[in-house]
């Protein structure tokens, strides 16, 4: 299949103001909170493989870095299509575009991709079973606005409302931050709800009936029915992800302070234990039936498996680049990896965590590719991608 590369594009990244230029030199400099950030590490360019084995299905990336998302054939990491996402047409030039947004946040539910893009403040909301690989400057999308820097945001688990983790600016109290929530049967804010904090991740109980928000001053629990906080959990060390067990009693919240997981009893709000794990733990991937959750370590370029059963890590996965992203394949037969600043995703077997394939964002023909793209979320479905 031929492919058309989108012309060049400024680099927007993701966040507050002052990381847009020094994204790509400094360890995790993508995020609004306010988590303490190691040394800087060279980002060795390098040229990945470009293919992997394993199940059919789709992988979309979001890449704030590039205005776009990358969306690949997960049976062969075979990149089908750059598109662009949340750019609005220049008023009086059909031909242009303002590319103005920086999706930081994805999440999927059916066929339907939504986007928290912090560059213009909206949701952008595409259906990936209508993409045409032709069409990738300008595919069909709602944008939906939202609040001020739009991170994260989530899918109820009945797929009725989407939540968006409204960072606001960093400018001290008050807080801008707030959460939005989006109907999806009619792509319209239906509510917010002003927090006191920047709030960054969002997951839900599998009932639906709890929402945890990772903030500056610790883990939200909110009533989803009645948008009321029932409990703030603090001294949780500027967390971050947030991943909830399939049977609701427990979650667990990386601490990216003090490189810990912390595991959280949902029927007490209490913290019952920690696990160590690499330094600025960053997204989590908990396995379909809660025995092992994936932890990304940004600055120890790794990534942690844990047994949540015992509470130990069983191992730790090597994984240059800055990882920052993660997602499990449907059948959970393999992890995905993001690296912020290497623009590489890694493919991992999660039988024997093995390296199986890696691939660069974006038009991969050079060691370079990925430079400032940025992969900062992975979803993926076992339907693949329009053009596979």
């Amino acid at each position: 299949m031929s492919r058309r590369i989108t012309p060049a594009r400024a680099a927007i990244a993701g966040g507050t103001a002052v990381v847009a230029a020094t994204a790509v030199t400094l360890s995790l400099t993508l995020t609004h909170g306010t988590a303490a950030a190691g040394p800087a590490k060279a980002a060795n360019a390098r040229l990945a493989s470009s293919t992997c084995t394993g199940p059919a299905g789709a992988a979309y990336i979001a890449l704030p870095g590039y205005q776009a998302f990358d969306a690949v054939d997960t049976a062969d990491c075979k990149l089908i299509q750059q598109y662009n996402v949340g750019d609005s047409q220049v008023p009086g030039d059909p031909g242009d575009y303002n590319y103005d947004s920086s999706e930081e946040g994805v999440a999927i539910h059916g066929s339907t991709l939504y986007f928290a893009d912090t560059g213009n403040d909206t949701v952008a909301v595409i259906d990936s079973a209508a993409l045409q690989v032709s069409n990738y400057a300008n595919p069909a999308e709602t944008l939906i606005p939202v609040g001020v820097n739009p991170g994260d945001l989530a899918v109820t688990p009945d797929g009725s409302q989407v939540w968006v983790a409204d960072t606001g600016p960093q400018t001290g109290q008050p807080s801008l931050g707030q959460i939005s929530v989006i109907s999806a049967a009619n792509d319209t804010v239906t509510s917010t709800l002003n927090l006191r904090s920047d709030p960054r991740t969002i997951a839900f109980s599998p009932s639906g009936a709890t929402a945890y928000v990772t903030t500056g001053a610790g883990l939200y629990v909110i009533d989803t029915a009645t948008r009321t906080v029932t409990a703030v959990i603090g001294g949780l060390g500027s967390p971050q992800g947030v991943a909830v067990s399939p049977d609701g009693k427990t979650v667990y919240v990386t601490n990216t302070v003090q490189g810990l997981v912390d595991v959280i009893s949902a029927a007490t709000n209490r913290v019952t234990g920690t696990i160590r794990v690499g330094q600025l733990p960053w997204q989590l991937a908990l396995s379909s039936n809660g025995g092992t959750l994936y932890v990304a370590n940004g600055d120890s370029d790794s990534v942690s498996v844990i047994a949540t059963a015992s509470g130990k890590v069983t191992g730790t996965i090597s994984d240059p680049g800055d990882p920052v992203s993660v997602g499990l394949t449907p059948d959970g037969s393999e992890l995905w990896v993001g690296g912020l600043t290497s623009g590489i995703v890694s493919v991992f077997d999660t039988s024997n965590d093995s390296l199986v394939g890696t691939f660069n964002v974006g038009y991969g023909g050079a060691a370079n590719a990925g430079d400032g793209e940025e992969p900062t979320g992975i979803v993926l479905t076992s339907t693949p991608p329009v053009g596979a």
